[in-house]
């Protein structure tokens, strides 16, 4: 147990590391659209439970610089935390992304001490900035939980079509409908511990905070890659596990694997504490949750494919299992 918070605290203290250059930034003018797919099925450790299924489908705008560039958005360069009236080359999103939370038991009654059965619709739209070696992310969740999120339906659906067993839980255990409003803002640093043509080694420290009806948490995420053109971009983006990243912004060949880890403390987790009588039983949140990750990604002229494989501690405390896996996998294409 004390290993596990001394690996955290040098965690911490490394993701103070941020790193600013001063060299000349070009905008990537090229437009990105993604598919990303998260689910415990391709995590190799597949048991259908908790955090079970997370899909995005996205568009980023292509790179502006407000700073050197006449345009009517221009007032945009303001909208910043890190860099603000600092110059940075600034880009938008808009995703639309739904989220699946079940049991992790099939039975009924439904065990007091399980998972609520939930599911999350949502559009998250933002703004990127980025420098050197500096990515900000504000954005915005807006969506519903609840049978109106369809997700439910869904697996269902899905699980009746390949004769696997269907969640009866669903209907007597989901979380009721209700609207979300979920802002947050992340920060991400980078630290070249070697730079070369043929391969590079960095260290990026990321600082996460949400606040909203869904999640208010705040981490803190340290991540080293190894590999070709690192400056291809600032790693995976994800859906509900650790940092969530912008495109790449370079047509460069870009190859590199990486390890991943850090710390988060949850304050409120719609999807564990429930929003009704038949999905609040009273759980005590495990007010620090750590997860570890490894993957790869490479890119080529916009087109860019990757994986991530995350293990997090449990996050309740009265949790039948102490720990999930997820995997997640990326495809996505510039234009």
């Amino acid at each position: 147990m004390r290993t596990k918070y001394i690996i955290l605290i040098l965690i911490i203290l490394m993701n103070v590391s941020f790193a600013y250059a001063e060299e000349t930034l070009k905008p990537y003018k090229k437009n990105s659209i993604m598919v990303l797919w998260e689910n415990d099925l391709i995590a190799f450790m597949h048991s259908d439970r908790y955090y079970s299924n997370g899909i995005r489908l996205g568009y980023t705008s292509k790179e502006y610089d407000y700073f050197n560039e006449d345009n009517k958005m221009s007032w945009a360069k303001y909208v910043s935390i890190l860099s603000f009236n600092k110059p940075h080359i600034t880009r938008f999103h808009l995703n639309i992304n739904q989220e699946m939370y079940t049991t992790a038991k099939h039975a009924r009654p439904f065990p007091k001490n399980d998972h609520p059965m939930g599911g999350f619709l949502y559009f998250n739209a933002g703004i990127y900035n980025r420098t050197a070696n500096t990515e900000e992310h504000i954005g915005l969740k807006i969506g519903v939980v609840g049978p109106l999120s369809f997700t439910g339906q869904l697996q269902t659906a899905y699980h009746s079509a390949i004769g696997q067993l269907v969640f009866t839980s669903w209907e007597y255990n989901q979380l009721d409908n209700e609207f979300i409003f979920n802002p947050y803002y992340q920060i991400t640093g980078r630290k070249y511990i070697f730079k070369t043509n043929p391969v590079s080694l960095d260290v990026l420290g990321t600082l996460d905070v949400a606040a909203g009806n869904a999640d208010t948490h705040f981490g803190t995420y340290g991540t080293i890659r190894f590999g070709h053109n690192l400056d291809n971009d600032f790693g995976m983006p994800k859906i509900n596990l650790e940092q969530d990243f912008a495109p790449v912004h370079s047509d460069k060949f870009s190859l590199y694997v990486f390890v991943a880890g850090g710390a988060k403390v949850t304050l409120h987790n719609i999807f564990i504490q429930g929003n009704s009588p038949n999905t609040r039983f009273g759980y005590n949140l495990e007010l620090l949750r750590w997860e570890v990750s490894a993957g790869i990604m490479a890119s080529y002229y916009g087109f860019r494919i990757g994986y991530i494989w995350t293990y997090y501690s449990k996050e309740y405390t009265v949790q039948p299992y102490d720990h999930h896996a997820v995997g997640a996998a990326l495809v996505e294409f510039a234009f």
